[in-house]
């Protein structure tokens, strides 16, 4: 009552799911399907505040004029003509040196973010316009003496003080020097004349060791003539001029406002990307990526008029915050003032200063950390400026990180299996001690597999006692559409440890993925990977006809 079955009769014992990569990749918040390919593909926002720069307040500005006296002398000059300045028409008498100079000295502390000056622009304490005003008080003179001029007196200012007047017949700016033709109009040998001007700030100021030095001085020179119809009969031999100067402002302190030149600010500037969502065969142990293209587009708004430099680091971040492979990818970028410069950084990008940036995902991180880590304002002209105390200065930052999945070198791996074996081979497992796999794998995916199968029992646990080929290779789908390659294998079992079989009751399937074959992958949703599996008794088994 026994028949001899097997030989070249076959079991179909069932396949696996169709593993679409559209189930091993699901869409999430940086996966995304473009044009029926897979992109990693991240855009956002970064918007924080420069840190304010502390003001600084001058409180030394304004040089000391000492009282001094001054001779008359009989006239032995000339008026002087200087062109735009209006000289009276008198004869002149008598004439008295005035000629005076001042130490003008600044020493004052900037704030540790400037590091290079080219100007500095200035006001008063209140923030307004710093109206200076030169004022000359004259005494001593005989009271019959009714006036004097000031005609041709040369106001000589640092040349790096940036300033400016309001000209008129009596005052003409040349250079850093204001020439003078007024009237002092005397009462009891007394009389006072003044000089607007207003102060907007220093160029080329010089810096050492945090402080901005100002080393020079301020000098009035030239004449006061007496006319001859004005002292009429009198003589004015051995009659002295007392001459007080005085600059005076319309605060007692004044405030830097900004400054041009090199100033680096504190910044905290960061984000983080998360790579959570991506498909966890991308992040498996072994897998390698070596990303065909990575683009990176930053676009930058520069809130100041001066062009600044700004250093960027990408970090790739494992789950502990570690740095993935030392690779942190370093960025220069220089934006123009007061304008929004976009950047588009590819692999080859000049702007990059170190790291690798398709290396950034060779290993898949679980973040990437975005961090602005130097602002530099470089200032190009004395106008490009940025105010001390100002909070406001807003850096918005888009960025678009863009990552098609196509890759020069990939290695992946996927796992599934073919469950309740047992109850299929039931009536022949313990009967046989070989059994034949064969195995049908239909492959859209265009990457060289290897397929491994591991003899698992109810409980998922590995059976020893069966020997199995370490690995099949599996042929590459042309990297083209809806193209589909079969490949057909058969896998030994063989019992070597008594009942082995018998445990049997999953195959687990692990796909390794290469395209060292093929360098130009692209990774699309609908592409897959079938296993058809069949059971063939190459020995045959015993089976009572009772049992069939």
């Amino acid at each position: 009552m026994e028949v001899t079955v097997g030989g070249n009769l076959s079991l179909p014992i069932g396949q696996t799911d169709t593993i679409r990569l559209s189930r091993m990749i699901e869409e999430g918040d940086v996966l995304h399907v473009i044009d029926g390919r897979y992109v990693i593909s991240k855009s956002d926002n970064i918007t924080e505040d420069i840190d304010a720069i502390d003001p600084v307040i001058i409180d030394d500005f304004s040089p000391k004029f000492e009282l001094y006296t001054r001779d008359f002398q009989a006239a032995t000059t000339e008026l002087p003509q200087i062109p735009g300045l209006e000289m009276p028409d008198i004869e002149i008498a008598f004439e008295a040196n005035i000629n005076t100079a001042e130490n003008f000295n600044v020493d004052t502390e900037l704030p540790t973010e400037v590091k290079h000056v080219r100007s500095v622009r200035i006001t008063d304490n209140n923030g307004d316009d710093l109206h200076v005003e030169l004022s000359i008080d004259i005494s001593g003179m005989p009271d019959f003496l009714p006036r004097i001029y000031l005609s041709g007196a040369e106001l000589a200012l640092p040349e790096l003080i940036d300033f400016d007047i309001e000209p008129n017949g009596e005052l003409v700016r040349e250079g850093s020097s204001i020439f003078i033709s007024k009237t002092i109009e005397l009462t009891n040998g007394t009389g006072h004349i003044s000089v607007p001007l207003t102060i907007y700030g220093f160029s080329n100021p010089t810096v050492e060791n945090g402080h901005l030095l100002i080393t020079d001085e301020i000098a009035l020179k030239g004449l006061v003539y007496a006319d001859k119809q004005s002292i009429g009969l009198e003589d004015l031999t051995n009659t002295t001029v007392s001459v007080q100067p005085n600059l005076n402002l319309s605060t007692p302190q004044i405030r830097i406002k900004g400054v041009s030149g090199t100033v680096v600010p504190n910044v905290d500037i960061n984000t983080s990307v998360s790579l959570s969502d991506l498909p966890d065969f991308l992040k498996e142990e072994g897998t390698s990526l070596e990303i065909k293209d990575l683009a990176l587009n930053l676009s930058v708004q520069n809130p100041i008029d001066a062009p600044i430099s700004a250093s960027f680091e990408i970090s790739p971040l494992d789950e502990n915050g570690q740095v993935v492979n030392g690779n942190v990818v370093s960025l220069a970028l220089k934006v123009a003032g007061g304008e929004r410069t976009t950047f588009q950084i590819d692999r080859n990008s000049p702007l990059i200063t170190s790291g690798s940036l398709t290396s950034l995902l060779s290993t898949i991180p679980d973040q990437l950390d975005i961090k602005v880590t130097e602002v530099k304002i470089e200032s190009e002209t004395n106008d490009q400026t940025i105010e001390l105390g100002k909070g406001d200065y807003n850096l918005n930052i888009d960025y678009d990180i863009n990552v098609p999945l196509e890759f020069d070198n990939l290695r992946i791996f996927y796992t599934d299996s073919i469950d309740n074996l047992r109850s299929d081979l039931a009536d022949v497992s313990d009967k046989i001690k070989h059994l034949e796999l064969d195995v049908v794998v239909d492959n859209a995916i265009p990457l060289g597999l290897v397929l491994s199968v591991k003899p698992l029992d109810q409980n998922g646990a590995p059976i020893t006692g069966l020997t199995l080929p370490e690995g099949v290779e599996i042929n590459a789908a042309p990297n083209s559409d809806n193209a589909i390659q079969s490949t057909h294998v058969t896998l030994n079992i063989e019992e070597v440890r008594e009942n082995a079989l018998q445990e049997l009751d999953k195959l687990e399937f692990k796909v390794e993925g290469s395209n060292q074959d093929n360098h130009d992958v692209t990774l699309r949703p609908d592409q897959f990977i079938v296993v058809h599996l069949s059971a063939r008794l190459p020995e045959g088994a015993q089976m009572d006809l009772e049992d069939l």
